[in-house]
């Protein structure tokens, strides 16, 4: 546990909302909280325990007067962290109070939170927080300020505990609970689990049924008998088996043979029909050679015939078309002859109408259009000059860029390797990189080796090294069985010793019954009367009555004797205990040492018992018993853990005496075989360089890398030369685009400037017509109604015109046409023929050669696939099986050898067979049958004996767990291990009270479980801690707290990481003081925080971290805090 912050509102001299970082106070691990008397300083510790419990220990009913008298609200918030082996977890607790009257306080609020990426509400209510807190820290608000925070008229506390609430509270802190009911539950499950198992086991065991070794014993017997039957009738079996294999192969070949014969014959019957197929086959295989002949010449054929048809058909089209073609040009010129004829007339006398308001308006007009087509001339003339000498620029630009792409292509024709060359130097450089690094493996190998070598050395000096610890840990392992056999002597002497102070105090016991027996029949003789009956016996007769003696025994003698007797059998059971103890620990010690045979002898005689006991009283030697019972308890816990320690340090060197034997023997094995690979790796090395000299006998070993470098270069530069050439394809191809768009400028230009220099041409003409014309004189309604018909006159004429040659154009285009498709026709006509000619020579020369006489018959010689596959097919397999069929019946008359037999002989061989079968399959199911029933047995009988361990087993586990039961009843077992802790607890206090005082005082537990201090100045003499003087107490106590803080586990998985000290150093004398804070001081680290609340200088003056708690003033100022480092 280690606080993280503390805020305090309205508690005692605390108004205003003072915040305490502890995460910076705690770093350096010692801090002090300093301020005047009164200040406020020991209100911080209240103020946690406030936070995290709800109360104020110092405070009247726990919480009475706690608030400051100036305010109506206190509020209290303490942060702080636990850690474990899962890291660690922060949580907050708050807690806030309002006023009900002078002295008490009520609260508003409780909570509790879990810090992190959120903020979590585990508790919200008081009773809640307060389980959750007990929860998390496992300490009650006593245990806290005992062992954590101690605050002031509590520091000595825990040293004047009694034995009984010490221990419950050791309990708390160590969280010893588990060993208690939840041990004895564990212990009750395990017996309840062990006992079913148990019952299981006898269940089965009756189960099994009768599994004796005679029953065993008396089938085996029958198993052999039986099994040597069998053998005799397996070897006739197998006689009569091998006469049966011999015959069954021969009648099975001679009926082979037979089916072979008449196989034979079925093929010779079919010897003519194959025949015919062959002669089928042969004839259309030679007409799939006739084949393409043939197609060509019928090809031939249909082509002159397809021409021929195409060319008279063409010749009846143009013949038809001409004529159309002679009526279309004569209409045509026909209706151009009335139109020369006739529009001269209607033109010049439309023109002479209009000519009267026109002609000059129109002659303007003309000469304004004939100016600006002069003006576009001379621009299209200036465009047309420079497109022409961008072309001519361009195509040079392009024909020397063609010039140095040829240059490129030529040296990058240079650059090129041979594909051959290249790859048998790449082969040869890799090659090499294999050798190179089979290079870095050998010095890899080499170093691995020397390394392993290295090793080897170490661990054989470590073993001799370990084998001397493990000699010494043998002698005090048997050292250590010496003390525990005097330790037993010891106990057996007291268990004698007992035994006879028991039998003398019983005979004691005995003799002082019967004095008190005669005393009372004295006091009755002393009331007898002569005649008078006895009230004892009824005699009236009393001859010889009791009289009085001196030895006389009262009734508190006789308690005094049962009383030691009792005490006296109380011890007892404690030495029987110990000596069953101290013989299993003697067992663990002998079974553990196999050299030297070690036995704990049984001490029958004591020395000196006689003298002692008469020398001192049996009140005496019983108290010296109980005395020595305990010391010799002691000296057994000692001598228990002594054992237990050199046990786990014998385990501990024979698991590494076995480690390190692993370790040698398989670093031995890496070393030898690390030496293998070293030298396999060096003899591949030199046949690799072998070899590779030998292949590249032309190359050296050295300046491979260099020609593969030069090789690189080149191949670098023929793809800086090969990017160069594709970029000028690209510019080539995109230059000659241009030069076609400048080639196609320049030609428009040309003809723009033709067709305006036309216009200007046809313009002037128009113009130098229109100055002929002359005006003719008429009124204009006249002249207007002479125009329209004029007008009508001249589009008549014009519309028939292009109507016409439209006509004469579309069917001159026509024929021209079929003309051109004629001719072509005509041409492969010929063609056509000529191959025909051709086709039918090379066919005639082909039928001469072959069977066949004309070309149809070659035709009708062909087959369909599916019936060449057929016949193919069939041919073949009649060929194969007829030769199949012969090798076989050559086989079977090799392995007849002659011999045959008939089927009345096979048939007898067949039915002794089966006999035999049937008797031997009888004989090996009564076996096998028997031989089941054996195994049954046998494993029953295995099985019972399994079982019977396992019962054992079982039984011995029960005892031992009831035994535990009847040891662990109760919280003994609890308060043992409390005790142990309380041991260790004060053996770390006396190392650090020996610090303090110089090794005066060290801390012991005494018989009733209390502390006592051993002074060692004076004689190590044994006194009671009330003894101490008031700073003496103060440094003992300050020992056991500082020892129980270093072994505190909150719940047992969170360390206490911090602890508070409120009082005491005032007590302490310069050097003294001194002495304690250069013990703090080595105490301190980052794991433990320890704070010390006091108002001594010097002590400030010592520490670098510092709290300073300033008073409150009377002016109504509440006490301040603030940190100070040195």
């Amino acid at each position: 546990m280690k606080p993280i912050r503390l805020t305090i509102a309205g508690l005692h001299s605390f108004r205003e909302k003072q915040t305490i970082e502890f995460e910076k106070l705690c770093e350096g691990g010692l801090f002090g909280i300093f301020g005047p008397t009164g200040s406020g300083k020991s209100s911080i510790l209240d103020a946690m325990t406030l936070a995290l419990y709800g109360n104020v220990e110092r405070a009247a009913n726990q919480t009475h007067g706690i608030m400051n008298h100036a305010e109506n609200e206190l509020s209290v918030s303490f942060t702080f962290e636990l850690q474990n082996a899962n890291g660690k977890k922060r949580y907050t607790v708050e807690r806030s109070f309002k006023r009900s009257d002078a002295l008490r306080v009520k609260t508003t609020l409780s909570r509790l939170i879990e810090e992190g990426d959120e903020r979590i509400v585990l508790a919200d209510k008081t009773r809640d927080v307060d389980e959750q807190i007990k929860q998390l820290l496992g300490l009650e608000m006593k245990d806290f300020t005992r062992a954590v925070v101690l605050p002031q008229g509590k520091f000595a506390e825990f040293l004047s505990l009694k034995g009984a609430e010490r221990r419950q509270m050791l309990q708390r802190l160590f969280n010893l609970e588990r060993y208690g009911d939840e041990l004895n539950k564990k212990l009750k499950n395990k017996l309840a689990k062990v006992t079913a198992k148990l019952e299981a086991v006898k269940a089965e065991q009756a189960g099994v049924g009768d599994a004796s070794k005679e029953a065993l014993e008396e089938q085996k017997k029958r198993l052999h008998a039986l099994e040597g039957e069998l053998e005799q009738q397996q070897q006739q079996f197998q006689q009569i088996k091998e006469r049966y294999e011999r015959e069954k192969q021969l009648w099975q070949w001679q009926c082979e043979k037979e089916a072979i014969a008449e196989q034979l014959e079925l093929c010779r019957r079919e010897e003519g029909m194959i025949a015919l197929l062959e002669q089928k086959q042969r004839k259309a295989e030679e007409a799939e050679r006739m084949l393409p002949y043939v197609q060509q010449y019928e090809q031939a054929k249909q082509e002159v015939s397809k021409w021929k048809e195409k060319t008279e058909t063409l010749s009846q089209h143009l013949k038809h078309l001409a004529e159309q073609y002679e009526q279309a040009a004569e209409q045509y010129r026909l209706i151009r002859a009335k139109k020369s004829e006739e529009e001269p007339k209607w033109l010049q006398k439309r023109e002479q109408l209009l000519q009267a308001r026109q002609t000059f308006e129109r002659m303007k007009q003309i000469e304004h259009e004939m100016n600006e087509l002069n003006k576009q001339i001379e621009a299209i003339s200036v465009q047309e000059e420079k497109a022409k000498s961008d072309f001519q620029q361009l195509s040079e630009l392009y024909k020397r860029a063609q010039e140095k792409q040829k240059r490129l292509k030529e040296e990058w024709q240079t650059k090129q390797v041979d594909v051959k060359v290249k790859e048998r130097l790449y082969r040869a450089y890799e090659e090499k990189k294999q050798i190179q690094s089979l290079d870095e493996t050998l010095q890899e190998l080499k170093e691995e080796w020397q390394q392993k070598q290295n090793g080897y050395e170490q661990l054989k000096k470590a073993q001799d090294g370990q084998e001397k610890q493990w000699e010494s840990v043998k002698k005090k392992w048997i050292a250590q069985f010496k003390k525990v056999e005097m330790l037993y002597h010891r106990v057996c002497e007291r268990d004698l010793q007992l035994s006879k102070l028991l039998y003398k105090l019983k005979q004691e016991q005995k003799k002082a019954e019967q004095a008190r027996l005669h005393h009372l029949a004295a006091m009755l003789a002393e009331n007898l009367s002569d005649g008078a009956p006895c009230p004892v016996c009824g005699s009236l007769e009393h001859p010889a009555p009791a009289s009085k003696q001196d030895d006389h025994v009262d009734g508190q003698q006789m308690d005094e004797l049962e009383q030691l007797l009792e005490e006296g059998q109380s011890l007892a059971q404690p030495l029987q205990s110990l000596k069953i103890q101290l013989e299993q620990l003697a067992q663990t010690i002998i079974q553990e040492e196999k050299e030297q045979s070690l036995e704990l002898r049984y001490v029958e005689k004591i020395k000196n018992e006689i003298e002692k006991e008469q020398a001192v009283s049996v009140h005496e030697q019983i108290r010296i018993l109980s005395a020595e019972v305990k010391a010799l308890h002691q000296d057994y816990l000692q001598y228990r853990e002594e054992t237990k320690e050199l046990f786990n340090h014998l385990r501990t060197l024979e698991k590494q005496k076995q480690d390190l034997s692993h370790q040698l023997a398989t670093i031995h094995q890496q070393v030898n075989e690390q030496i293998e690979k070293y030298n396999e790796r060096i003899r591949l090395r030199e046949e690799r360089m072998k070899k590779w000299q030998e292949t590249y006998d032309d190359l050296s070993f050295e300046t491979v890398e260099a020609a593969i470098e030069k090789l690189r270069a080149d191949e670098r530069e023929a793809q800086a030369l090969q990017e160069r050439i594709d970029k000028s394809i690209v510019y080539l191809e995109e230059k000659s685009v241009e030069l076609e768009k400048l080639k196609e400028m320049w030609q428009h230009l040309e003809r723009t400037k033709a067709e305006r220099s036309s216009l200007a041409q046809m313009k002037q003409q128009q113009y130098k017509e229109y100055e002929k014309t002359l005006p003719v004189s008429t009124d204009g309604e006249k002249l207007e109604q002479l125009l329209a018909e004029a007008e009508q006159h001249l589009s008549q004429l014009q519309k028939q015109e292009e109507e016409a040659y439209e006509r004469w154009n579309v069917i001159q285009g026509q024929y021209q046409s079929l003309q051109a498709e004629k001719q072509a026709a005509q041409l492969a006509l010929a063609e056509s023929e000529k191959r025909l000619e051709q086709a039918d020579a090379e066919l005639e020369k082909q039928l001469n050669a072959s069977s066949f006489a004309t070309h149809e018959e070659v035709w009708s010689a062909r087959l369909k696939a599916e019936e060449k596959a057929m016949i193919a097919e069939r041919i073949e397999q009649y060929k194969e099986k007829w030769t199949k069929l012969q090798n076989e019946w050559e086989r079977l008359n090799q392995a007849m050898n002659g011999e045959e037999m008939t089927e009345e002989q096979w048939r007898e061989t067949e039915r002794l067979r089966e006999e035999m079968e049937k008797k031997t399959t009888a004989l090996i199911e009564q076996v096998a049958s028997l031989r089941t029933i054996v195994h049954e047995l046998e494993a029953k009988h295995a099985r019972f004996e399994q079982l019977e361990r396992q019962r054992l087993d079982l039984e011995r586990l029960a005892n031992q767990y009831r035994e535990l039961q009847t040891v662990l009843r109760g919280n003994s077992f609890v308060e043992f291990i409390a005790e142990e802790q309380l041991i260790n607890v004060t053996r770390y206090a006396s190392q650090q009270l020996g610090a303090l005082t110089r090794q005066r005082y060290a801390i012991e537990i005494d018989s009733e479980g209390g502390f006592i201090i051993r002074d060692d100045a004076n004689g190590g003499v044994r006194r009671p801690v009330t003894t101490l003087s008031g700073g003496e107490t103060f440094l003992t106590s300050l020992s056991l707290a500082l020892a129980l803080s270093a072994q505190i586990q909150l719940r047992g998985e969170y360390p206490l990481q911090f602890f508070f000290l409120d009082e005491g150093f005032g007590t302490l004398d310069g050097e003294l003081l001194d002495v304690v804070i250069t013990s703090l001081e080595k105490l301190q680290s980052k794991e433990m925080a320890i704070g010390v609340i006091s108002h001594v200088q010097e002590l400030r003056a010592r520490l670098p971290k510092r709290l300073i708690v300033e008073p409150a003033e009377p002016s109504g100022r509440g006490t301040r805090v603030r940190l100070e480092t040195m």
